[in-house]
């Protein structure tokens, strides 16, 4: 696993991803505890906590777009360089940088099909199966991360063509 980017930092898109990442290890503590919670209950009083399964997939999916730009901000996502290996430090700079550009065009086309969902969510009234909450604001949370990460992504390659890695 690579680590963080030898060099200029990203700034502020950095700064954003560890905040998002933060946010998402908040998400993960709490799903864990709210499983916890719901396992003891079961055990001890036959009670577990209604919809917890709900809660916890909502928490979980939300915390993996959290961090998604983090892992991005410090080169963290899985990377085969079997053809690239004995090339020149600086292209295979910009071969990441290009490749991180294929990664944004992704994250972009998940921000956008995750907010026509939840426009879609939101015009049906769609909700979560046990509980009566609304499913819609959890996929535009999705999409705003999702274009996050897009924008670090952009930011990443950037530095990584430009040189100043």
């Amino acid at each position: 696993m690579a680590g963080p980017p030898d060099g200029p930092r990203l700034g502020l898109a950095d700064r954003l991803a560890a905040g998002l990442a933060v946010i998402g290890g908040i998400l993960i503590c709490l799903a864990a505890c709210l499983v916890t919670v719901s396992v003891v209950g079961r055990w001890l009083f036959n009670s577990p906590v209604t919809a917890d399964y709900e809660m916890v997939e909502i928490g979980v999916g939300v915390a993996v777009f959290a961090f998604l730009g983090y892992t991005q901000a410090r080169s963290g996502h899985i990377a085969v360089d079997t053809f690239t290996s004995r090339l020149p430090a600086r292209l295979n700079a910009v071969i990441d940088g290009v490749w991180d550009l294929v990664l944004a065009g992704f994250l972009g086309f998940f921000a956008w099909g995750l907010y026509s969902g939840g426009m879609e969510a939101r015009q049906y009234g769609a909700t979560l199966v046990q509980l009566p909450w609304p499913v819609w604001p959890v996929y535009l949370v999705c999409a705003v991360l999702a274009g996050l990460a897009c924008l670090i992504a952009v930011a990443t390659a950037l530095i990584k063509i430009g040189g100043r890695r």
